[in-house]
């Protein structure tokens, strides 16, 4: 197997808990399927630091609380030997411009490659769903529109449905409570605005979506976990 062993790859996670803990069973996975790992030194060394930071999607102004917290943990993967870093929270990177100038190690915007992937796709008009924090802070808004990409947010009612679903696996995990309900979502909103594609912008939202229903939707985790495996496995 080509890798590169010295690679660690260092995670930001708990924001929300379960999403982190989807994520690290995604790499693992992926790494199975997609590179033929079987042995225990087939798969890459990852560090995982959950951060219990305060609510600052619900509520900004713990954003500094959240901001110290952070920042601490990006120096901790650093000095551990983390060779790139990423976080597994869309909101969470209002603060990335911090969080890269903190880190000697790469550190990988999740939202960079979500977009980047949009375009790659040949995706023109694509709707977001996300929290109401990243769709306020118009996060994924700026770079897709520097790609030439038109971006549709729900209408109060949608955004509404979609953080009651969000609230909910972050306090219970996946489910397959609100699978039908979401599908049903991003259905009626590729349809009633004739988009390219949908953006799942936050990362609660696949541990809820139907896997492999729709081909036009991007899940962010999965767009980030492809980038961190083929960094690892082919890097040199």
């Amino acid at each position: 197997m080509n890798m590169n062993k010295k690679n660690i790859i260092g995670l930001i996670g708990g924001m929300g808990p379960y999403a982190s803990a989807y994520f690290y069973k995604l790499l693992i996975i992926k790494s199975t399927k997609e590179y033929g790992a079987k042995n225990n030194d087939d798969y890459p060394e990852i560090v995982i630091d959950s951060v219990p930071v305060p609510d600052f999607i619900s509520d900004t102004k713990q954003l500094p609380d959240a901001k110290r917290m952070l920042l601490s943990r990006v120096r901790a993967l650093n000095n551990f030997g983390c060779n790139i870093i990423a976080m597994t929270c869309n909101t969470g990177h209002l603060l990335y411009q911090d969080l890269v100038d903190s880190s000697h190690a790469p550190f990988i915007s999740l939202v960079e490659l979500v977009c980047r992937k949009a375009k790659t796709s040949g995706m023109k008009k694509v709707g977001l769903l996300a929290t109401k924090t990243t769709v306020k802070t118009q996060l994924y808004h700026k770079i897709l529109k520097r790609e030439g990409i038109e971006v549709i947010t729900p209408d109060k009612n949608l955004l509404k449905k979609q953080e009651n679903i969000i609230r909910y696996v972050i306090a219970n995990g996946e489910t397959k409570k609100f699978e039908a309900v979401l599908s049903d979502m991003v259905s009626g909103f590729i349809k009633d605005n004739d988009l390219d594609g949908v953006i799942l912008g936050c990362t609660e939202l696949p541990l809820v979506f139907p896997n492999g229903k729709f081909e036009c939707v991007i899940d962010s985790l999965d767009v980030l976990a492809d980038y961190l495996l083929k960094n690892f496995y082919y890097s040199k």
